[in-house]
């Protein structure tokens, strides 16, 4: 029983770790437009820069890393160029044409993709608290995102491909559960990183000169999003996702809003609404009834447990 618990706290903080990580990645992308770069050239510098320290580390400290089962590997490679490099490129590109707010709240979308997959193609049951929490973080996603305080028209264009972007980060949590119970976390990380480069050099045609490697700057917000925005939060996801699934993954996950809201109010002196702060609010409030063991329970359940030793 207590490895269990210590399992799940273990999955927790690991997601939470991960959400505080993927807030960053939204100020130093901002960083990385002012630099001049594009959407594309700002997720390839980071995947490059990432896979290439990860290649390293492995080829020195873990090489059994590299024998992976041709099955797994395909599933690996799905997680890498439709989970990763689908999700990271379609939102980034979805920046161009709508507010932040309104993006975020297309690509938080994905917890409910998540656990309808779940329940469609695995028959999981869902209970009522996930669903509460799952309508908690719904309807704080959409009060957080400000979009009832004076979002105007957007572009359809990006509507499309925030949308895509949701849809593109439910791949990768549906597909993360099934490859986690293959290979570690480490191993995971290791080949989507890969695939999602050798993915970008295929999009580039090779063209790695298109970004300003002379630039210091360049290599600065470059070295930030490889591992305080890519590897160490990716990781963390991942683990997170062996621990506690897919789906409570995804909804903790969006512990990621209100950091923003943090961030965005230390680094780039943006502050949120008062809707946003409440939207916040809620989608903590969907963090701790998702996670939340009532005592009666937990002793109910030590007392099964020790029925059956007995």
């Amino acid at each position: 029983m207590q490895i269990v618990q210590n399992r799940r706290l273990q999955g927790i903080v690991a997601v939470l770790a991960a959400g505080t990580g993927y807030a960053f990645m939204s100020i130093l992308v901002k960083w990385a437009f002012l630099l001049g770069l594009g959407p594309i050239q700002v997720i390839a510098l980071q995947s490059w820069i990432a896979s290439l320290a990860l290649l390293i580390y492995t080829v020195f400290f873990k090489p059994e890393i590299f024998n992976v089962p041709l099955r797994t590997f395909g599933l690996l490679a799905l997680q890498g160029v439709v989970g990763a490099l689908g999700t990271s490129l379609l939102y980034a590109y979805a920046l161009k044409f709508l507010p932040v707010s309104v993006a975020i709240l297309l690509l938080y979308l994905y917890p409910a993709l998540v656990l309808a997959a779940g329940v469609l193609i695995w028959h999981k049951r869902v209970s009522r608290q996930e669903l509460v929490a799952l309508l908690l973080t719904l309807v704080g996603t959409t009060l957080a995102s400000g979009i009832f305080s004076g979002v105007g028209a957007v572009a359809w264009i990006g509507i499309v491909l925030g949308l895509a972007a949701a849809i593109a980060y439910a791949v990768f949590n549906i597909v993360g559960e099934i490859v986690l119970a293959r290979v570690s976390p480490l191993v995971a990380m290791c080949f989507t990183q890969w695939a999602c480069a050798i993915a970008l050099l295929v999009i580039l045609k090779g063209d790695i000169k298109s970004i300003p490697w002379q630039n210091a700057q360049t290599w600065e917000v470059g070295l930030l999003l490889a591992t305080v925005a890519s590897i160490i939060p990716f990781y963390m996801i991942l683990v997170g996702i062996q621990r506690l699934g897919a789906d409570q993954a995804a909804i903790l996950s969006t512990f990621e809003l209100p950091m923003t809201f943090i961030l965005a109010a230390v680094f780039l002196n943006e502050f949120p609404t008062e809707d946003q702060w409440i939207g916040g609010c809620l989608v903590m409030c969907g963090i701790l009834l998702l996670n939340w063991r009532r005592n009666g329970e937990q002793r109910n359940e030590e007392n099964i447990n020790q029925k059956r030793a007995n």
